[in-house]
């Protein structure tokens, strides 16, 4: 009998992190533009206020506030015994309010306007709740050769995106993670902490311009100084 496990002591090797592909803008208008029309709007959905896809075809009429500006993500698409159903989001942290862009709102208003569904937005021609597996072979897939844009992209590629441009435009990545719906802000962090426009730079010239006014004012209060 081995009194000792040998693997104690042993270091395990980091995982890989998960690449992050990021569209340029053009690029996602090309794929919003090459879609079936019917399924353009979900491409605007991943890249505007980064929904999952399953997150995606499970958005439905009554979750869309265009008053606010804000839709409501509170359900998916699963699949359970090969059948598409809907479902919670995977954690409590999933369900959530996002910003909606005026570019989507229009998108998705004319779809309604078109449509006229009655709860889910978006369905198969026969009225079914739409797999994941059939989005991306059938629909997802020719749109991006049409495009032109990375032919080996996911629906995924677009929340990096919606992340990706949201930090660039100085959004704190404390509202991005709530926006993902990230259980955690550690997740975020080690996705997209290095997309933070010039971290570094910008809290050192911060740094300097608090001292340089100080040296101007030589203003100082007494308890700092003790």
């Amino acid at each position: 009998m081995i009194r000792r496990s040998p693997c104690v002591d042993i270091r395990l090797p980091e995982p890989d992190k998960t690449p992050i592909r990021l569209l340029a803008p053009a690029e996602v208008i090309a794929l919003y533009r090459a879609m079936r029309p019917d399924y353009a709007p979900p491409v605007l959905l991943g890249a505007a206020p980064g929904l999952r896809q399953g997150e995606t075809l499970g958005l439905a009429v009554d979750r869309i506030d265009f008053a606010e500006g804000m839709l409501t993500v509170d359900q998916q698409v699963v699949v359970i015994d090969r059948s598409p159903t809907l479902a919670s989001p995977k954690t409590r942290a999933s369900v959530r309010d996002v910003p909606m862009p005026a570019v989507l709102a229009d998108a998705l208003a004319e779809h309604i306007d078109r449509h006229k569904p009655e709860d889910v937005l978006f369905r198969t021609t026969r009225g079914n709740l739409i797999r994941r597996d059939y989005f991306n072979a059938d629909i997802l897939k020719p749109a991006i050769f049409s495009a032109g844009v990375p032919v080996d992209m996911t629906f995924h590629d677009l929340r990096h995106t919606f992340a990706s441009t949201a930090l660039a435009e100085g959004v704190p990545i404390s509202e991005v993670s709530r926006w993902l719906g990230h259980e955690s802000i550690t997740t975020t962090v080690d996705l997209y902490g290095h997309l933070v426009p010039e971290a570094s730079e910008r809290g050192s010239y911060g740094a300097e311009q608090r001292l340089r006014h100080g040296a101007r004012t030589h203003v100082m209060c007494p308890r700092c100084a003790l």
